[in-house]
Parts: C-alpha cells; structure tokens; sequence
C-alpha cells in the first residue's frame, strides 16, 4: 500500500477513521491525505469561509498525526458533492484505499438516496474500508469471504496488492448450501443419506474452492481454508464470531439497477449491521 484517503465529516465516526488510518500508516509506511467536502448549496460566501475554517481546523491537528504515525497527512477541503469528489480526488490522487467511517442511520434518507458511504461504495473504483467503530488495537486478522466469483478475484488479488495477506493472519470463507437437503427432507430421506448427500457437496465445494485460489496464484495453509454449510451471512456471521478477525474483506458488485444489487445481498446486510470493519473491492479494482 503506497497512499490512502481518510473521507472526514467531522464526526466521530470519522474520527475512527482518521484513527484507523493512523494505524495503517504506521504499518504501511504509505502516504496520506485527509479530505472534507463542503456542501456545495450553501452561498459562495459562506462557502469560502467554511472552507478556510475547515482547512485551518484540518491543519491544526497534522503535527499530532504525524506524530502518531512518522507521516504528515495531506489536508484537502472542497466544495462539492461528496460521493462525486471523493471519487475523484481519489482517482487523481492515485491512492489504493479509500478510509470511511460509519454514517449515522436515517432511514428516510436512505429510502431514496443511502447514505453518503453507500453512494461512494456503489460508484468506487478502488478499494474502500468502511471503519465501524474505535481503532483500538491494530489489525492482527483478516477473514476473505469470497464466492468464487470475478468479484471474489479482485477482492482476493486487490488484498494481495495492498499488502494486507501479507501482513495480517488470514483465512479464506466459502459458504455451501446443499440445495437437495430441503427436498430430501421433505421427501423424507433418510438421516444418514442426507448426512453424506452434505458431506460430498462439501468436498466439492472444498475443491471448487481450492481451484479456484490455485487459478489467482493465492497459496494459503489448508488450516486457513474455511468451508462451511449454510447462507453466506449466516456463515460469516458464525465465522466472525468463532475467529475474531479484525477486518472482513468481500467483493461488491459495481452498479446495476437496484441498490441491493449494487452492493450484494451479503454486502448490503453486512453495512448496515455494523459487522466490524470491511473492506469493499469493487470488480473494476
């Protein structure tokens, strides 16, 4: 990881950003910038004093972030809207991670627009982490949910680029749903038969899986290769809790017509459950 965005509002969700940001700095030895967009809407002279107040602000607090973290972040304050210029600063700054805290609920304005954070990760071409909560502690575990899919790939190959398979102890997920198990129920099978009708759609999967990673050149220790029956949120929830990793890492799925498709169903739930820090790679990263 070479540079990296921290998108701030001023709020204490973006303060763990800033944190976590710190901390990955300090890791990674990689430079850094902080941005704020201003509201576009409000006067241009009000606009001009909030952004010499918000840069001045900014500013005031670099010594104690380099401090922190042996690197001086660079301030950048903007007028415009946000989803569009931190798309684009990111893109002309050439960073590879783009930091964003968790935004407070609303759900009337989610009905029609999402947050700020989701509108980013529907449009981004880079990798964002979405932080939830206090950077306490720095990363030490990293859990891959990957489905095999192209999306999986550049989730798998854009954690490799950033050093983070590398640096943290990581596992890769892949959930299986025997589909036959619901039928064989109803047509009353019997228990030992639904039991290795289970078994061998997991070696399958087991070796779809490892296929699959041999395909991306991605070598992990079979003690780090998780494949586990059930729907994917129910799976990653278990794995999570069983595992502990500080940071998930999933595929979206770029922008098509519904917002739950431009996410992934795993991806929406996962967002707006508060599910730790996840790291979102877009297929186009």
């Amino acid at each position: 990881m070479n540079s990296l965005l921290v998108a701030t509002d001023l709020s204490a969700r973006s303060e763990h950003a800033i944190l976590r940001a710190v901390r990955l700095v300090r890791d990674f030895g990689c430079d850094w910038t902080l941005l704020h967009v201003v509201d576009e809407d409000y006067p241009e002279s009000v606009l001009e004093h909030q952004v010499a107040q918000i840069t001045e602000l900014l500013l005031a607090r670099v010594d104690r972030l380099e401090t922190l973290c042996g690197r001086r972040p660079r301030v950048l304050v903007c007028a415009g809207d946000a989803e569009r210029c931190i798309g684009e600063m990111s893109l002309e700054l050439g960073v590879d991670l783009v930091l964003l805290g968790r935004h407070r609920p609303s759900a009337a304005r989610e009905a029609f627009v999402g947050t700020t954070g989701e509108r980013v990760l529907r449009r981004a071409r880079l990798p964002v982490l979405r932080v939830s909560g206090p950077a306490e502690e720095d990363y030490r575990g990293l859990l891959l949910a990957l489905d095999l899919s192209p999306t999986s790939a550049a989730a798998l190959r854009r954690s490799r680029d950033l050093g983070l398979l590398e640096r943290y102890r990581s596992w890769v997920l892949y959930a299986f749903e025997p589909f036959a198990k619901g039928f064989m129920l109803y047509a009353g099978i019997d228990q030992a038969q639904m039991r290795e009708h289970v078994a061998e759609t997991e070696r399958r999967a087991a070796r779809a899986l490892r296929t699959f990673l041999a395909e991306q050149e991605a070598n992990f220790p079979e003690e780090r290769l998780r494949v586990s029956e059930g729907a994917p949120l129910e799976v990653v929830r278990r794995t999570q809790a069983e595992l502990r990793p500080q940071l998930l890492v999933i595929g979206t799925h770029g922008q098509l017509s519904l917002k739950k498709a431009m996410l992934g169903g795993l991806a929406t739930a996962l967002l707006k459950e508060g599910a730790g820090d996840i790291l979102c790679v877009p297929p186009q990263a």
